[in-house]
């Protein structure tokens, strides 16, 4: 069944009708923690509401709304991997040894590698966005970034 979403009436209609299922399985993807899963659920009826008053979207189904939940989740995942390997390359605690060596194992870094590791942990850009920064394409970025991340492993390996 298909809701249409462009007036208001119609969106809270379809809201009232596919809340329940939308946030089971919002639910399963969240696992105990019910909090984030209403947090996800009202995301995407609020992400469904904008589009709708772009004239971007018009009908919608309960798929259309699952679908939107797994893509934002998976978009939470990857941006809490993120966030992880950010802290691990840049300690947020003042007093850490990390903080006073991670300019000297920047700066071990060709000028491109320390660049692309930069735009990726620092600035939080994506591969693609530091590819377009960096003027090379998104595999040439994956495997800076990749040589990067080797290349200051072996360094901490020596040096441990």
């Amino acid at each position: 069944m298909t809701w249409d979403v462009s007036t208001e009436q119609g969106f809270m209609a379809c809201y009232r009708a596919t809340f329940a299922e939308v946030y089971r399985y919002a639910a399963l993807l969240c696992g105990a923690d019910r909090s984030a899963a209403e947090d996800l659920a009202h995301d995407v009826y609020v992400g469904t509401l904008a589009a709708a008053k772009r004239g971007a979207v018009g009908e919608v189904s309960v798929g259309y709304f699952t679908t939107a939940a797994r893509h934002r989740f998976i978009d939470r995942v990857r941006s809490a991997q993120r966030e992880q390997n950010r802290l691990r390359l840049v300690s947020s605690t003042p007093d850490d040894n990390d903080v006073q060596q991670l300019p000297a194992l920047l700066a071990d870094l060709p000028e491109r590698e320390r660049t692309m590791l930069v735009l990726r942990y620092v600035d939080d850009m994506t591969v693609g966005q530091a590819a377009l920064e960096l003027g090379i394409s998104t595999r040439a970025a994956e495997s800076l970034a990749a040589r990067a991340i080797q290349r200051l492993r072996r360094k901490e390996a020596r040096d441990a």
